[in-house]
């Protein structure tokens, strides 16, 4: 970031007279510089430069500012990059900026489009050798340096740019965005040149960002030259081809040839002649004569001696001359050009084009006289004409001089001939560009510079004439009044200034009585409270002035003179403005012979203005000089004094549109009196409004209750709509307000307390610009109010957008309309149809009106769209062409072959019709369900998603992420939409948290949310209420709370894609080109979805019942496999409800998808069981086996029984058959549990019943066993054994003491309880086998112990 000291420091090392200079000849004036404005076509002068204030303004366009700033407009530069620009120029080094996100983006996106130009030039690069034979017969070849310097390139027919620079991954949007590609109306792409050799533009850095196009043979319908259109890094008129190439010579040499085309600038290049550059056959533009004057001022043209060159040349000389270049030419040989003349004499060009260089008068002399030059006097004079129009031009007078000077020499005749015709020249330019000034908007300029330029309290001059404002412009105080000025532009006057002088230039009054227009600007002026006008005027030495009075009753002021007779030399006369009006209308009276009446009125009108000692001690001259009496006088302004004091109050008020009728304090405007509903709210409220120009209503107009009226106010507020709700909060009001000092209305939404009273609706007031209740009194408020409350529109505002029935069996008419953002889908006698909202966000449904603020006037119409209506706004119906359309089996089509793998795409389809009625699924029996897209990173399971949720929304709208979104906003999203799906991306075990877990549960099946505490005490809970239907995506299985979660949903696995072909990459552009409402959109197809809802709610609820049955029937199987079964019939529903009762096709048969959903359920039952609570048990255990924490025979055995007697829950006993050869595994569940929770293999808490209770519900459960026989062998240690010394045994040896111990084999038993498990099933389920085969021990032998001579006998332990 560049601090304000630096750019401080940087702005005082530049001047800026210098660094505009150096873009902008500058001719000093006064104390400032003047120079031709470059921010608008300007033919005279009119962009001033102050040294002093190192600013600069132009009073035409109005540009102005620091050095800074000129360069930002001028260059087209950032402020860093400005800063940067003065900073190298001085020396001063600058900062590397960190770019803002917005920044970045951008400087990615430009990086992305010089990549495609890139790509785009190497491509034609590539095709050149297909234009050798082209090349070869313009005297060039391939290998030649120049064309590598140049990268010439050649772009082939038949559209192969689009072919070879998408199938090389270029993007297509890009491509087109710096004009390789263009697009049709119909959207269609295609190549922008062809068969044309390509000549690029490069900027000064290097990058090429345009080209140039020449055809090789003749196009019907298109130029021999076409360019690159204006694109982000290309701009007509702003380049010059070669100047990369030449830059370096230009300014080594400080010279530049300019030629007209391409291959000119080749060939010079080719012969060494490198400091040239081609205008590609256009008259320059500023920008680039700018652009080559940073290189060089001098410049040489070297173009074609036959008409068109000629008259080039005389346009871009006379473009060059005005800038303040040196200009030569060099003429060329009759019928040749710069390329022969390089190819004739190749290395000796650049000594031949020397030789011939001529200034542009002799050049222009020789070209324009002819052979015969003085023959014919017509060719002279235009000759000397054209000359000169040239010379007038030279901002130098040193060179203009000289210039003169050669054309009289050249014509044989004095400069002060050529000098007058050049003034002449110049006086009508100066004429021209005077006229001009009356496109100016009306206004009055300079009055910021009079507080700066004014000194102890000097007057401040007015003029109407533009030169002499700008040259004193900055010198001295001084105003230009251009047409009559805004009411706007006299206050700001008003409070800059207080005393103004001006001369009588300009102030008359025509023959018919019409006012000058600058007597009638300054009379405006007047008018509008600035009354300290004085009126300098010269009085010629014979003049005299004699005012006589004509009312005998006034002996001493009859035959007074007001003027005496002046000095010989004359002198000036100082009026008040009100006098001076008198004084013209005096001498107009004297001329005139019609009726004076009229003129009368005018000046006694304006003399009501003028402030009260003006009046008295001019007031005998008033009367006088317009031939009345005093008396007469006197009655005559009666009626304007009476209305001064009320009319100056009102009037000065006024803003720049306010409605031009004057106020009237005696009478009701004719505005108010012809309009009935002003009419009503004058007699029954007692104001009325005050207009603008447009009719617009802008403050309130309030009759007093003595006489006159009072201004309320600078805002009119206009009663929209009645937001009725019975919450007190809710219960809102929309207004219209109409401000008197800016244009556009603004619309706010309040809460209807805030119309209570004065104080509050002020508090709303304050926030808002330019909206203050001036003047106004409880009372006034009261009244507005009053009138008001009468004229509001009542509506309900739609909170949850979709559908609106709150019970989905509901057949309500009230809620029987699906909401979308910018109207509602009903059906109106039978008949579907979308109706849109009005400009206020209303619809009417059922005679009710309806209130959706996304798109009302009141949020998109103000600019100042609601960040709350973000996502709601994409909730959009789109009318889509016939022709344009995607109907619904295209659609299911496309999911279904984009989205094959798996079939996921078939559950996408049946689920996204499912989204629509999930209001009238979901009250059958409080179920419904999701689809869990699971997944690795990049699989494409989130684009799945996207896609069931682009039926009802943009899919470039964010989707919810459970890792970082919040527990409110979940909540939040999932209670704005009913029955619109929110996809929710990003699951995770491991981190979600355990209450937004619960919630998403509540979620997906019955239909509530998060728990949260309700009332002041916090012990009544209520659930969040859900209405919209999800899409989960994870890149793991949801196994929370023992797969809680998992006999909710439907698992759809998406595996990683491989090589797509390049079919399915279309299809799935084309699915995606769809789905994007900005380009088709399905609006249609959930239209013709949403018709289906009558048929959903009368035979879904049956049709599900169905499913449920033929799957029981198919899946025999108890415990998660009937939740799963349920889940898998409502998609099974869907299907039957579509194939059956609608003229809709799918892309599948009910018959088929009953077999997939048959597999998914056993595969999600896999799944589980794999997953669950069990499995991690069953796991532990299996390793608990191994490290022998567990025992075969102790903990649990694996025996083939015949029957099995169970205990039944009330205690009584069956007898169950085991099957021949069916192993039976019983498990002591304590024993196992005991060492289950001791180790590390569970990661959640589980207590024992817990995986009791999970037993009992296992496919594999058989019963419980109340008391079982386990038997089992146990390894136990004991001393070896022996006798003690001296104690006799039975063989009579005394045998040593042995107490080494050995492990001893000992068989245990025990009776207990156990759960009895069919170990085939349960070995299909987890996939574990507890058998374990027999292993084998030995004892190690020791000889030194072994009395008895066992020591080398084997033993066999088991255990």
């Amino acid at each position: 970031m560049i601090d304000n000291e630096l750019r401080d420091r940087i702005k005082d090392a530049n001047d800026i007279v210098d660094v505009i200079g150096e873009f902008v000849t500058l001719r000093k004036r006064g104390i400032n510089y003047l120079g031709i404005c470059p921010f608008h076509p300007d033919r005279t002068p009119s962009m001033t430069v102050s040294s002093s204030r190192q600013s600069f303004k132009c009073f035409v366009c109005g540009k102005g500012g620091d050095v800074i700033e000129f360069l930002q407009e001028h260059e087209n530069m950032s402020f860093y990059e400005a800063v940067s620009w003065l900073g190298h120029r001085v020396g001063i080094e600058v900062p590397k900026p960190v770019l803002t996100d917005e920044e970045a983006a951008k400087n990615r996106e430009r990086e992305a489009q010089r990549i495609a130009m890139k790509g785009a030039v190497a491509f034609f690069e590539k095709h050149l050798p297909e234009a050798q034979l082209y090349l070869h017969e313009r005297g060039f070849n391939l290998t030649d340096k120049v064309i590598k310097d140049f990268r010439i390139g050649y772009a082939p027919e038949g559209n192969l740019a689009k072919k070879e620079m998408l199938a090389a991954g270029f993007s297509e949007r890009k491509l087109v965005e710096v004009d390789i590609l263009k697009e049709s109306d119909k959207g269609f792409t295609f190549d922008t040149f062809k068969d044309r050799i390509m000549f690029p533009f490069f900027d000064v850095k290097g990058n090429i960002n345009g080209f140039t196009g020449r055809w090789l043979t003749t196009q019907p319908n298109s130029g021999k030259y076409i360019n690159t259109g204006d694109t982000p890094l290309f701009k007509k008129g702003t380049q010059l081809f070669g100047l990369y190439q030449a830059r370096t010579a230009i300014a080594r040499y400080d010279r530049a040839y300019v030629v007209e085309g391409q291959f000119d600038v080749l060939s010079l290049s080719a012969v060494g002649v490198c400091n040239v550059v081609a205008t590609s056959g256009t008259a320059l533009t500023p920008e680039q004569i700018q652009l080559l004057g940073r290189f060089t001022r001098r410049v040489i043209l070297i173009y074609d001696s036959d008409a068109a060159g000629l008259k080039a040349s005389l346009v871009n000389c006379e473009a060059f001359l005005r800038a303040g270049f040196e200009v030569s030419a060099i003429p060329l040989p009759e019928g040749k050009d710069p390329d022969n003349i390089a190819q004739e004499y190749k290395l000796d060009t650049g000594k031949w084009l020397m030789n011939r260089e001529q200034n542009f008068v002799q050049y222009f002399a020789i070209s324009l006289r002819g052979k015969n030059p003085g023959e014919d006097p017509n060719k002279e004079e235009e000759a000397l004409k054209q000359l000169c129009t040239l010379t007038s031009v030279i901002p130098s007078e040193t060179l203009l001089l000289k210039c003169i000077e050669a054309i009289a020499s050249i014509f044989g005749t004095n400069t002060e001939v050529i000098q007058r015709k050049v003034n002449s020249i110049l006086r009508q330019i100066k004429t021209a560009s005077l006229k001009k000034e009356s496109q100016m908007k009306p206004g009055i300029y300079g009055i910021e510079m009079i507080a700066e330029t004014r000194c102890n309290g000097e007057p401040c001059t007015i003029t109407s004439d533009y030169q002499e404002f700008i040259t004193l412009y900055g010198d001295a105080p001084i105003i230009y009044i251009h047409g009559i000025p805004s009411i706007t532009d006299i206050q700001l006057l008003r409070q800059a200034s207080q005393f103004f002088t001006t001369d009588e230039s300009g102030l008359s009054i025509e023959k018919s009585g019409e006012e000058s227009p600058y007597l009638a600007a300054l009379a405006a002026v007047y008018r509008a409270g600035i009354t300290n006008i004085t009126v300098e005027v010269e009085i010629e030495s014979t003049k005299k002035e004699k005012v006589s009075g004509n009312d005998p009753d006034e002996d001493e002021e009859e035959d007074e003179e007001y003027e005496e007779e002046s000095e010989e030399e004359g002198y000036t006369q100082s009026f008040n403005f009100a006098k001076y009006y008198v004084r013209a209308h005096m001498f107009f009276f004297s001329k005139f012979k019609g009726e004076h009446s009229p003129f009368v009125e005018r000046c006694a009108e304006l003399i009501s203005y003028a402030d009260d000692s003006v009046r008295i001690v001019n007031y005998s001259y008033f009367y006088n000089a317009l031939g009345l009496t005093k008396t007469a006088l006197t009655e005559i302004l009666k009626p304007y004094l009476a209305k001064r004091k009320s009319r100056m109050a009102i009037n000065a008020q006024r803003s720049d549109d306010d409605f031009e009728e004057e106020y009237n304090p005696e009478e009701l405007p004719s505005y108010v009196s012809e309009n009935p509903e002003y009419m009503e709210m004058f007699h029954q409220c007692g104001y009325y409004p005050k207009i603008n120009k447009d009719h617009e209503p802008v403050c309130y107009i309030f009759k007093n209750d003595k006489s006159g009226h009072t201004l309320v106010g600078d805002f009119y507020l206009t009663p929209l709509l009645h937001i009725y709700s019975d919450d007190k909060e809710a219960n809102k009001r929309v207004l219209k307000i109409t401000r008197r000092y800016y244009k556009n209305p603004l619309y706010i939404e309040i809460s209807s307390k805030a119309l209570l009273k004065k104080a509050t609706i002020e508090e709303e007031l304050i926030m808002l610009e330019a909206v203050n209740f001036t003047n106004g009194e409880e009372k006034h408020w009261t009244k507005i109010r009053e009138y008001m409350s009468r004229h509001f529109v009542t509506c309900t505002e739609v909170t949850t957008y979709g559908n609106q029935q709150e019970d989905g069996l509901s057949r309500r008419e009230d809620n029987m309309f699906f909401a979308f953002a910018n109207g509602i889908f009903h059906t109106i006698d039978g008949v579907p149809r979308f109706d849109p909202v009005n400009e206020l966000g209303v619809v009417t449904h059922n005679k009710k009106n309806y209130y959706l603020p996304a798109f009302s006037t009141i949020y998109a119409g103000s600019g100042r769209q609601s960040d709350k209506y973000e996502l709601i706004s994409q909730l959009v119906y789109k009318e889509i062409p016939l022709e344009k359309r995607c109907t619904f089996e295209r659609w299911a089509s496309l999911m279904n072959d984009v989205y094959k793998i798996n079939d996921n795409g078939k559950w996408a389809v049946l689920f996204a019709i499912m989204c629509a009625f999930r209001s009238n699924i979901h009250c059958i029996d409080r179920l419904f369900t999701a689809p869990f897209f699971m997944g690795p990173m990049s699989s494409g399971k989130t684009q799945i998603a996207i896609s069931i949720r682009s039926l009802f929304i943009s899919p470039k709208i964010p989707i919810f992420n459970l890792n970082i979104g919040t527990d409110a906003a979940m909540s939040t999203l999932m209670s704005t939409f009913r029955d619109v799906p929110v996809v929710l991306d990003e699951y995770n075990n491991k981190d979600i948290s355990d209450q937004k877990f619960q919630a998403l549960k509540g979620i997906v099946y019955d239909g509530d949310g998060r728990q949260k505490r309700k009332g002041v005490s916090g012990k009544e809970i209520e659930n969040d209420k859900v209405y919209a239907p999800v899409i989960i995506c994870g890149q793991e299985t949801p196994q929370r709370d023992d797969n809680a979660l998992m006999s909710r949903i439907i698992v759809c696995e998406v595996p990683k894609p491989k090589n797509r072909t390049p079919e399915e990459v279309e299809l799935f552009n084309t699915l995606k080109e769809i789905e994007d409402p900005a380009k088709i959109g399905l609006s249609n197809v959930l239209f013709d979805i949403l018709k289906l809802r009558p048929l959903f709610m009368e035979h879904f609820r049956v049709l599900k019942q169905k499913a449920y049955d033929e799957l029981k029937s198919a899946l025999p199987n108890a415990g998660e496999i009937d939740r799963l079964m349920k889940t898998a019939s409502l998609f099974l529903a869907t299907c039957n409800l579509i194939e059956n009762y609608t003229d809709m096709k799918l892309p599948f048969s009910y018959k088929d998808f009953f077999k997939i959903a048959c597999n998914k359920i056993k595969f999600q039952v896999e799944l589980i069981s794999k997953t669950d609570k069990l499995a991690t048990f069953f796991k532990a255990m299996d390793v608990m086996i191994d490290s022998k924490a567990i025992r075969e025979g102790r903990d649990f055995a694996i025996d083939t029984p015949d029957k099995l007697t169970i205990k039944l829950p009330g205690g009584d006993k069956r007898e169950v058959p085991v099957p021949a050869g069916n192993r039976v595994l019983f498990l002591r569940v304590s024993n196992i549990y005991t060492q289950f929770a001791r180790s590390s293999y569970s990661q959640e808490e589980s207590t024992q019943s817990t995986i009791e209770q999970n037993l009992r519900s296992n496919p594999s459960y058989i019963g419980f066993i109340h008391a079982r026989r386990f038997t089992w062998n146990e390894v136990v240690e004991v001393p070896r054994g022996g006798f003690e010394e001296d104690i006799p045994n039975e063989t009579g040896v005394d045998i040593k003491i042995d107490n080494n111990m050995v492990r001893k084999v000992e068989k245990q038993g025990a009776n207990s309880s156990c759960i009895a498990l069919n170990y085939e099933i349960f070995r299909e389920l987890y996939g574990i086998d507890l058998k374990r085969s027999l292993t084998k021990e030995s004892t190690t032998p020791n000889p030194d112990n072994d009395p008895i001579g066992m020591a080398g006998a084997p033993q066999d332990i088991e255990f």
